[in-house]
């Protein structure tokens, strides 16, 4: 069991996300770095880089790197995201996730976004 959203639990989210054919499919053509982490924690950000709607990297995020699309919220927040409790579209309107990036491509993106939101709680975690 890693803990949620460090360098371990990144790296078996990327194969969570690559074993589910409905979201690779949905992002098809899709290319991105992804940033995540925890508001108010000190833990490191993660990261991963999709091409073709695939994760091709994922690890530890570069301070002062840019990324495509950082995502943040509160560990419970995170939990409930997960857990399908929160979907993401009412959590980034009451700002319980935090959005940087291209609203347009996320927006025409939701489904397969929302997916890999629920994916999350396919990863064994110790939250």
């Amino acid at each position: 069991m890693a803990k949620f959203l460090s360098e371990e639990w990144i790296k078996q989210y990327a194969e969570v996300w690559n074993n589910d054919e409905e979201l690779v499919s949905g992002l098809k053509g899709f290319n991105a770095t992804i940033k995540y982490f925890i508001e108010g924690s000190d833990q490191p950000p993660v990261y991963i880089k999709v091409e073709d709607g695939k994760v091709v990297e994922a690890g530890l995020a570069e301070e002062g790197k840019e990324y495509d699309f950082e995502m943040w919220a509160s560990i419970d927040n995170w939990k409930k995201l997960a857990t399908g409790e929160l979907g993401p579209k009412k959590a980034m309107m009451f700002r319980k996730l935090k959005f940087k990036g291209d609203m347009a491509t996320a927006m025409a993106k939701m489904g397969p976004f929302s997916k890999s939101l629920q994916d999350m709680s396919q990863v064994p975690t110790d939250w």
